[in-house]
Parts: structure tokens; C-alpha cells; sequence
């Protein structure tokens, strides 16, 4: 048992396996894909926005443009957007923010779903695999009439790597669940602060007559 191949291990419970080795390249697959859809948000660019800023101090809106045009990702992408319709009333450039604000509500919390089914409910199948792996052990014990203990605890052995594959998985999932909801939380602070100072240091400028 020390040394099983996959398909050894295919063949204790094709069934509970398979759906097991499924939910793994699932949740592998989940994983590589929300590390890449992080890194493509990014974040915000302390120099770059100290510069952007610095701008709007003295009313420079288009060249804080400039600078966010040329630090591209979704958070400069917003800030674009919003300084480009700082021409308009306040409400305009907040409804702006705050449609950008749902864009990356849901790109962040894209496919979390999955992560906190795979945690929950990897432990049901493993436990499911278990208890079928024990059935046909005492059945086997029955059938053959002789080998006592060796043959059921041989048999539970076997059945108990479901369980333990189950038990895998469901932390695999649990720890990314929690690691993405955390960065996701952090995003979502960095953009909602970027927001209030970008709204304060154009408005309050503008109403001073520094807008422009």
C-alpha cells in the first residue's frame, strides 16, 4: 500500500476516486486561474498614485490622466474613467466609481463558490468512499468464510484513502478560500480609498476654483 500507483488507487473505488481525483484537478485548475485574474487586477501603485494625486492638488487633471494611462491595470483603468468625467457633476464621477467598484466585487469573488464546495463537501465523499470500502471489506470477509481480522482491517486500510483524499482536498480548498477572500478584502480597500481621496482632492479643489 506504501507504494499504489493511480490506478491502484482508481481500482479500491473507481467511482469515489474518480470523483475525487475530479474535484482536485477542479480546484487546481480554480486556484491557477484566480492567481491569474489577481495579478491581472493588481493594485494600487503607491508612487504612481502619490503622483496622480499630487496632480489633482494643483488641478491638473489631465496629467494625472496621463499617468494612469500609463499604469495600466484595473484600478487606473477606473481612475481614467473617473477623472475623465470629473467635468461633470460630483454624482457622475461616483456612479463611475461605484459601477467599477461592482466590476471588481465580481471579478474578485469569481469561482469562490467552488472553493467553499470543494471544503465542505470533499470530506462527504472521502467519508462516502470509506464507508463503502468497509461494506465490501466485511462482504469479502463473508464470502470467503476464513481470514479473520487480516482481511476487514486490510480492507478498511484501503478504504480510508478516500477519506484521506477527501480530508486533502478540503483543506486545499479551505486555505485558498480564505487566502482569496482576504486579498479580495484588501482590493476592495484599496480601491474604495483611492476613490474617497480622488473625489476630495478634485471636489474640494473644485470648490476653491482650483478644479480646472
Amino acid at each position: 500500500m506504501q507504494n499504489m500507483t493511480l490506478m491502484e488507487l482508481f481500482k479500491i473505488n473507481p467511482l469515489i476516486i474518480g470523483v475525487l481525483f475530479g474535484c482536485s484537478v477542479l480546484m487546481l485548475g480554480c486556484l491557477l486561474e484566480r492567481l491569474w485574474a489577481y495579478a491581472k487586477i493588481g493594485n494600487v501603485d503607491s508612487g504612481a498614485a502619490e503622483r496622480i494625486k499630487q496632480h489633482l492638488r494643483q488641478g491638473q487633471i489631465k496629467d494625472a490622466v496621463a499617468i494612469a494611462q500609463r499604469n495600466r491595470n484595473f484600478f487606473t483603468q477606473a481612475l481614467e474613467v473617473a477623472l475623465n468625467a470629473a467635468q461633470f457633476p460630483r454624482e457622475e464621477m461616483e456612479s463611475v466609481f461605484a459601477l467599477y467598484r461592482m466590476k471588481l466585487h465580481a471579478l474578485l469573488n469569481k469561482r469562490m463558490a467552488i472553493f467553499g464546495t470543494l471544503a465542505f463537501s470533499g470530506p462527504l465523499i472521502g467519508l462516502l468512499g470509506t464507508v463503502m470500502g468497509v461494506m465490501r471489506a466485511f462482504r469479502d470477509l463473508a464470502l470467503s468464510g476464513s481470514g479473520g481480522p487480516a482481511i476487514v482491517a486490510a480492507g478498511i486500510a484501503e478504504a480510508l484513502i478516500a477519506t484521506a483524499g477527501g480530508i486533502f482536498i478540503a483543506v486545499l480548498a479551505a486555505v485558498a478560500y480564505n487566502m482569496f477572500t482576504s486579498l479580495a478584502k484588501a482590493k476592495l480597500y484599496q480601491f474604495d480609498q483611492l476613490n474617497q481621496e480622488v473625489a476630495i482632492l478634485i471636489y474640494t479643489g473644485h470648490d476653491k476654483g482650483g478644479h480646472r
